[in-house]
């Protein structure tokens, strides 16, 4: 009996030792796996500054000079006895927003365009968005064909379609609008279809186990339980599209942006942060719009 015990015993050991032996194994081979793929990580990015030339700057060592001038000019000569003096006054922050009503003007155009390009591009991309899930569309054709959609109308540059646009419309919002229109269907048609195939297919089961149709399956058994992921990703894509919407401007799109390329041509740097902080001030109160919008959907309370 003692040998018996002391045989369980010892081949216990060996067991506990052969795990401990294959876990020191596994960790070993964890930690080479990390450490080649920081050195392969570090080699491409190594190689990407290098083509890129990104260390080679034609202002040599003044570069951080050429930054303290730029922020100097952009910031405004203001001064605190005039600080709330009129428009006339110099160092006023009238003086400073001095075409304030033609900015709001332009930004109201600026956000109209993010708008309506995020609400119809995100309506498009919901409808495909269908289409393209693996766990909705079994058609593999059809749904490799809504993607590569999807793939094509995000990477052209916004720039691009911009300009395009312009040529085919005439320089205006409605370039703006279809060039947002197009890039929001791209992205948000990625993202909603890949939510989509995270979701549960019970609650669609159910429904057609009780005679739903197709319709009734999406409106009922995926929207809801997604509702609160797609909107989320919808809103974030008004902020992108705001900022997108005040670029295009610059090619003729309309919206803020032109007066931002009016600035920049006639080298009015504190023009040009005035307009800026209109545009993150509009872009702040849309995040906070969204945040509520989101926590009332949710069912979250502060």
């Amino acid at each position: 009996m003692k040998d018996s015990a002391a045989s369980t015993g010892t081949s216990s050991l060996n067991r506990v030792a052969a795990i401990e032996s294959e876990w020191r194994q596994t960790i070993r081979k964890s930690r080479l796996q990390t450490f080649a793929w920081m050195i392969l990580v570090s080699i491409i990015l190594l190689g990407s500054v290098e083509l890129s030339a990104v260390g080679k700057s034609s202002v040599d060592a003044g570069w951080i000079d050429r930054i303290a001038s730029f922020v100097d000019r952009l910031i405004p000569d203001l001064r605190a006895d005039a600080l709330f003096a009129g428009r006339q006054v110099d160092g006023s922050l009238a003086s400073w927003f001095y075409d304030l009503p033609r900015w709001l003007e332009a930004m109201r155009e600026t956000v109209a365009m993010a708008f309506v390009g995020t609400v119809v591009g995100g309506l498009m991309a919901l409808g495909l968005s269908f289409q393209a899930a693996a766990n909705l569309n079994r058609n593999a054709f059809l749904r490799h064909t809504v993607r590569r959609g999807f793939d094509a109308a995000r990477t052209i540059p916004d720039v691009i379609l911009a300009l395009i646009f312009a040529a085919a419309f005439s320089l205006g919002a409605v370039a703006g609008v279809l060039t947002i229109i197009i890039t929001t269907m791209g992205s948000l048609g990625k993202l909603f279809s890949e939510c989509m195939e995270n979701a549960e297919m019970n609650q669609v089961d159910a429904i057609e186990g009780v005679g739903g149709n197709r319709l009734l399956q999406l409106r009922f058994g995926i929207l809801p339980q997604l509702l609160p992921q797609i909107l989320s990703y919808w809103l974030l894509r008004m902020e992108i599209n705001l900022s997108v919407a005040a670029a295009l401007g610059i090619v003729g799109a309309g919206g803020i942006g032109m007066e931002l390329e009016r600035a920049i041509s006639f080298t009015e740097f504190d023009t040009y942060l005035a307009i800026l902080i209109l545009i993150v001030f509009c872009i702040f109160v849309i995040d906070l719009v969204s945040e509520q919008l989101r926590h009332r959907l949710i069912g979250l309370t502060q």
